[in-house]
């Protein structure tokens, strides 16, 4: 996948998707599968707002039981086992564990009841799925089988515990870019940093956009009879941009979610802690839950949701803000003991929220698909407000759908996203025989770290070895994540320094880059697309700002030091 935008100009296109978060890159990727001519353009990198900033977590819907919303239960299982089955190698179960205490909503009876009702709705839940990937029933525990797996967290009143299963993305970065590949391998002409400066059309029709490159500020024109709005938090600046304002009715409440990633809590399961806060469940208002979940050698802990006014690029988190929130889960878990130096990387981003209730911020619960030409007599233009990582393939399903009714391709040809694994997940049987191969390509001195590194790639690791010029076997683990950026440069339209480091490596937000790394990524990166010193000074402040917004623990120490 390169950068070449001059087949963006002069073409005209079926499909041009503006904003190439999950959302943005399922409906590229869906509708190029169906046979349209279509265009994804993305303002930054892909994926590096709100779908950098997901909990990793890919559920089956059994919190929504509590809201009695069964339709989005069985969705949510269906599209997991969708996740589970298209990218085993970046997605794996993952077991859950909450106290049950009392007779309420949180008590044996009521989470036994859900455990079973979740096991029926979802009994097709492991079909196709590869046994490493299938999750087993929900089931009650003991009191002692809880304190065994959670010593440290005994809340007054605890009778027992609950387990079940959903799955977690061990690099949702990699799951997004995978999409956003496999849309370019359908025939998507695809470019990053490139903004849109205006809607183009008629009062009534939209027919495409006015663009500029962010890189060089060139200016160009991009024709397609269905425009459709995946920006996110950006999607009412778009609207703004039409030959008339059509933001207005259409605004975003958005709510600023945060995820702390620090040293690790629990190992290979997730804890669910009881916080203060107040939730909006419709069965039983109780105390919000979090959870701490594991990721490589770390915890992710989340999501709390606080209120936000203003400008998307002003989003940023406040020391304050991440303490508090540390306090609120010491409070919660005891054991935990969390200060601000275990954080090694905060993940934030705004979502849509439904606006305030009993002082808290009350999160959208469904996507929302826009046709601009019933609502505001706008032809050409969809617009797509995403809530949920998990649905995303669901949702651009239902836009492309859409979109082929507006061009008059009625019936639409059928979806065949769901049955087409990504890239990485092709040509190897399970996550074992993949582990395998990567540990025959290197030394033992480097096979777990190496192997993590390479696994994110599935079965093109050994494409992404030979880009650099030492036979694999022969590789340090600083060898290999050189060949795993140069390969992002080379072959995935990284362009940005931060980007490279923070999106297209996990490295970082672990406490992980080695010393000196980044300024070595500057080095290649000055060399491979020819900046010049100035820009290559630029990004290296880019990124150390960067760090320094996202508490990163490697921002903590040099990020350019000499090796």
């Amino acid at each position: 996948m390169r950068r070449d935008l001059r087949h963006l100009d002069g073409t005209i296109y079926d499909l041009l998707v503006v904003g190439a978060g999950i959302h943005g890159a399922c409906v590229a990727r869906d509708a190029a599968m169906r046979g349209l001519r279509v265009a994804l353009v993305e303002q930054g990198d892909f994926g590096n707002a709100t779908s950098h900033n997901s909990f990793k977590l890919i559920h089956g819907g059994l919190r929504y039981l509590q809201h009695l919303d069964l339709r989005r239960v069985r969705e949510s299982i269906e599209e997991r086992r969708f996740w589970l089955q298209a990218a085993p190698h970046l997605i794996r179960p993952l077991k859950f564990v909450m106290a049950t205490r009392g007779h309420g909503t949180r008590g044996r009876e009521a989470l036994w009841l859900a455990l079973r009702a979740h096991d029926v709705i979802g009994s097709d839940r492991n079909r196709r799925l590869l046994p490493s990937q299938q999750t087993p029933s929900g089931r009650l525990i003991s009191k002692k089988e809880y304190l065994r797996l959670v010593p440290s967290l005994a809340p007054s009143g605890l009778t027992g515990g609950a387990i079940w299963y959903d799955a977690q993305m061990e690099d949702a970065d990699r799951v997004l870019l995978e999409c956003v590949l496999a849309a370019a391998g359908a025939g998507t002409a695809v470019a990053n940093y490139l903004t849109i400066d205006s809607l183009t059309g008629t009062a009534t029709d939209i027919v495409g956009v006015r663009a500029r490159d962010l890189l060089d500020g060139s200016e160009l024109e991009i024709r397609a009879r269905v425009t459709v709005n995946a920006c996110g938090p950006w999607s009412g600046d778009l609207l703004r941009r039409a030959p008339r304002d059509l933001s207005e009715g259409h605004g975003l409440d958005l709510t600023k979610g945060m995820n702390l990633v620090t040293r690790k809590l629990f190992d290979g399961y997730a804890v669910a802690v009881v916080s203060r806060r107040i939730s909006d469940a419709v069965l039983g208002r109780g105390q919000r839950l979090y959870f701490i979940t594991p990721w490589y050698d770390c915890s992710v802990i989340g999501t709390v949701h606080l209120p936000y006014k203003g400008h998307p690029e002003r989003c940023r988190f406040a020391e304050s803000e991440v303490a508090a929130f540390l306090d609120e889960v010491n409070d919660a878990c005891p054991g935990a003991c969390l200060t601000l130096d275990d954080v090694r990387y905060c993940y934030g981003g705004l979502t849509p929220a439904e606006g305030m209730q009993r002082g808290e911020v009350k999160r959208a619960r469904r996507s929302i698909v826009i046709d601009h030409q019933r609502t505001d007599a706008m032809a050409g233009l969809v617009s797509v407000v995403g809530v949920k990582y998990t649905t995303a393939r669901l949702v651009a399903e239902h836009t492309v759908d859409l979109v082929f009714r507006k061009l008059s391709r009625t019936p639409p040809p059928p979806c065949t996203v769901r049955h087409v694994p990504l890239i990485g997940a092709q040509g190897f049987e399970d996550s074992a025989a993949l582990n395998r191969q990567i540990v025959g390509a290197l030394n033992s001195d480097v096979e777990q770290d190496g192997t993590e590194l390479l696994k994110r790639y599935g079965s093109i690791f050994a494409k992404v070895l030979q880009v650099g010029a030492k036979p694999a076997p022969q590789k340090s683990l600083r060898e290999i994540l050189y060949c795993c950026c140069l390969h992002a440069v080379r072959e995935e339209m990284a362009v940005s320094l931060k980007d490279l480091v923070f999106l297209r490596t996990n490295l970082a937000a672990r406490g992980r880059l080695p010393e000196g790394f980044l300024s070595s990524c500057a080095d290649m990166m000055q060399a491979e697309l020819g900046w010049s010193m100035r820009r290559k000074e630029s990004e290296v402040a880019a990124a150390q700002a960067h760090a320094a917004a996202r508490f990163c623990a490697v921002g903590r120490s040099s990020l350019v030091s000499s090796g």
